[in-house]
């Protein structure tokens, strides 16, 4: 964000504020605007919220961006979604042509554009639109909202006058659709109350008073007889929607009514004549509920309602169950039911979530009451309207839209599974990255995507801090670098090919793993999630019905961490194989349903000590990588800054790039292990194999000789008890002692029963009595 290259003239005003996002109840992501010196929120009609842009400049890094109110003759558009994959649509094309010296900035999100310059013309706001589609046009005249700035340059500019422009803008893309006739001669061609309840609704207004001295034809407030007749042909104009029969019909009830209005006045009759000034001069009429524009309040249910017509759909009725449906149908897109989890999970704009408690759930509901009522009051006809508001006030009743969620669980569920299938979606603030093509779009529900990054994404972001830190715990190896970035950037990608686990180790302190580990898992936000140590230690008494929350939650995360696990922790072998393995795991959270889904994950642990293994096939199928850490920092070359250094929100998207660099290597080379990491991973397998050692203390290579296998065992046991190691039981050991000697039942060499004997091998030991004599 460089605000430097804001025109001049707008730096100068004292009319900026900064901005956050933040989550409204119903799910949706808003950014509203707060005082940068109070920290309080702003109120968009207060000039005195917003100050200078040096205030708002100090406090960036505390918010997400800063704003602008417009003022005087200030005018900014908005062109939304009109960049798709770097690709500026044709109609934002032509728009932009018509603007050729006016600044033109990015918005936040990089899918769009606003455009900043001055406008001296009145902004009609019953010809024109202020959002029509993906175009809005913010004028202080017509919004007291805010608009965001970046900065982030497309078209260098100052601001300019380029009235001709802006009203080519108006009258191409944001012109209502009216008929001048039409509006002037009968603007609403029927009207919502009857006759009846035109003269109760207009008795009990505020100028009501002023309605019944005229209907009972009290003319004492007007110089004339047809100054009054005028007056209340207004009156009625407004409660009979312009209805011209019914205002005549009304008219002629009334104690104002007299032989002149049937008297011809030149083409017309002087009671038409007075209800056509009064109607065209009418520039807004009665209506039972305000019908504001769903597009211009973003009153997306009212419209979805109009587009679904619940007082026709036959789908509707029937009591509850028609209720229920009609929930599910206003929500499909945002909302579903997941049986497995039994709540609801909703789209927020960036992700889906779930909604624990159904409280979002519930307040859309709510809104979803408001919205029936407010629809019920735009039916014409007076007897469907009372009826339908009659029923739809149901909806009030907290248990009444407790029952209709609930029976909307079943009309639309989805299960677990079906939620971050796409592996190679990435998802970032500002957008998705799609890692298989190569491309950076906007957000989707269709996506089904539960995670999110906190790092916006920026391709240009670049850190060169971070990259001297990786070559210094690295202590120079660019190899090893290169295989610690692939390692990394694995965990971008749902992609679980390798099966295989890491082993940051460093048997010293100090080595920046740690540092190193936290970044990147602060950066995966969502797709991250530290694990405890015990997820892969062996367990005494391991209980298959538990549930089994540590693997549970790992459904659609990608970096697993262990950080620092315990000396001498006995690694689950197994339960390593299921976890880096690409089949299907089953998991359940406490009290609830288990689920199956696919890993995604990659489990990285950084360590001092190195795991306890059994298993010698967890390294024979290549499932332990060892990233050796061999760097020591003393005291003096301790930089205690880094942690809040690769917090901050600039860096984090230079980590990400980073990543990306390590996803785009590793797709284009595969992993190639240095040596310094084949060397590791070798002298970690001999250490962990027991048999070997075992076989290295106390066995000596000897053709001609033989032994029995029960003597080796009692050596065996033996030598574990000294080595401070688990024995294995007689039959599996004489399994590990096939895989290196042979190994056979027969008859000894010095006479005897058959028995079972080692060929090939004797003990050390009756090498040492014989040369000892004994």
């Amino acid at each position: 964000m460089d605000l430097e290259k804001l025109p001049k003239a707008l730096k100068n005003k004292n009319i900026f504020c900064s901005w956050k996002y933040e989550q409204q109840e119903n799910g949706r992501l808003t950014k509203p605007p707060y005082n940068p010196i109070t920290g309080k929120k702003a109120a968009t009609d207060n000039l005195s919220d917003f100050t200078s842009l040096d205030d708002a400049m100090k406090v960036k890094d505390q918010y997400d961006g800063i704003g602008i109110k417009l003022v005087d003759n200030l005018l900014g558009i908005d062109l939304d979604h009109c960049i798709d994959n770097g690709i500026i649509k044709d109609w934002a094309k032509e728009i932009i042509a018509h603007f050729k010296h006016a600044y033109i900035e990015y918005s936040p999100s990089k899918h769009g554009f606003h455009i900043l310059l001055l406008f001296n013309g009145a902004y009609d706001k019953k010809s024109y639109y202020i959002k029509h589609g993906d175009i809005e046009v913010y004028s202080a005249l017509a919004t007291n909202r805010y608009l965001t700035v970046t900065g982030d340059v497309y078209q260098e500019g100052e601001l300019l006058e380029d009235d001709a422009a802006i009203m080519w803008l108006l009258d191409t893309y944001m012109k209502r659709n009216i008929n001048t006739h039409e509006k002037e001669n009968n603007v609403c061609a029927s009207s919502y109350l009857s006759d009846t309840a035109v003269i109760e609704k207009a008795g009990n207004a505020v100028n009501g008073a002023k309605f019944i001295a005229l209907w009972h034809g009290d003319i004492s407030a007007y110089p004339s007889h047809s100054e009054a007749d005028a007056a209340l042909v207004s009156i009625l104009a407004f409660y009979c929607g312009g209805n011209k029969e019914q205002i005549d019909r009304l008219f002629r009830k009334s104690a104002l009514f007299r032989p002149k209005w049937d008297e011809h006045r030149g083409a017309d009759t002087y009671g038409n004549t007075t209800i056509q000034k009064a109607v065209s001069k009418c520039h807004s009429f009665y209506e039972p509920f305000h019908n504001a524009s769903a597009e211009e309040d973003f009153d997306d249910l009212l419209s979805k309602l109009q587009e679904l017509k619940p007082d026709e759909n036959i789908r509707y009725r029937n009591g509850d169950l028609g209720n229920g449906r009609l929930f599910a149908d206003i929500f499909q897109n945002i909302l579903h039911y997941v049986p497995e989890r039994k709540m609801w999970f909703i789209f927020d704009g960036v992700r889906w979530t779930c909604d624990i408690g159904t409280l979002k759930t519930m307040e859309l509901c709510k809104d979803l009451a408001l919205s029936l009522i407010r629809y019920a009051g735009v039916i014409k006809d007076e007897r469907t309207r009372s009826m339908l508001v009659e029923y739809w006030n149901k909806w009030s009743s907290r248990r009444n839209r407790e029952i209709y969620i609930k029976e909307a669980q079943s009309v639309y569920p989805i299960s677990m599974e079906a939620f971050d299938k796409n592996i190679y979606l990435f998802n970032c603030q500002n957008g998705t990255l799609d890692l298989e093509h190569g491309v950076f779009r906007k957000h989707l529900a269709t996506d089904l995507i539960t995670k999110v990054s906190p790092v916006f994404y920026d391709p240009k972001a670049r850190s060169e801090r971070f990259r001297q830190f990786v070559d210094e715990i690295m202590s120079g190896d660019c190899e090893k670098a290169l295989y610690l970035q692939k390692s990394l950037g694995y965990a971008l990608s749902g992609d679980t090919r390798y099966e295989c686990m890491f082993f940051l180790f460093g048997e010293s302190t100090r080595n920046g793993k740690g540092t190193l580990m936290e970044s990147v898992l602060s950066v995966m936000g969502d797709y991250g999630k530290a694990v405890r140590a015990e997820t892969i230690a062996l367990k005494k008494n391991p209980n298959s019905s538990q549930p089994t929350e540590d693997v549970a939650r790992l459904a659609g995360v990608r970096f697993a961490n262990i950080s620092e696990p315990s000396r001498g922790l006995f690694l689950n072998s197994a339960q390593v194989k299921y976890m880096t393995g690409s089949d299907t795991l089953n998991a359940r959270f406490l009290h609830e349903n288990s689920f199956d889904f696919k890993p995604q994950f990659k489990l990285y642990v950084n360590t001092n000590y190195l795991p306890v293994i059994s298993d010698m096939t967890v390294f024979s199928s290549d499932r332990m990588q060892i990233i050796p850490f061999n760097r020591h920092f003393e005291a003096w070359e301790q930089d205690k800054t880094l942690k809040a250094e690769f917090s901050k929100k600039e860096v984090q998207s230079a980590i990400l790039n980073w990543l990306l660099e390590g996803f785009t290597h590793l797709r284009d080379e595969g992993f190639k292990p240095p040596n310094s990491v084949l060397d590791a991973i070798f002298s970690y397998a001999h250490d962990s194999d027991k048999m070997a050692q075992f076989a290295e203390d106390v066995l000596v290579k000897d053709q001609s000789s033989e032994i029995r296998t029960a003597v080796v065992y009692d050596h065996y046991k033996k030598w574990c008890i000294d080595n401070g190691c688990f024995s294995e039981n007689s039959r599996n050991f004489n399994q590990e002692l096939r895989k290196f000697a042979e190994v056979v039942r027969k008859r000894p060499n010095t006479g005897g029963e058959k028995t079972t004997l080692l060929k090939g091998y004797r003990l050390k030991s009756e090498f040492s009595d014989f040369l000892s004599g004994n």
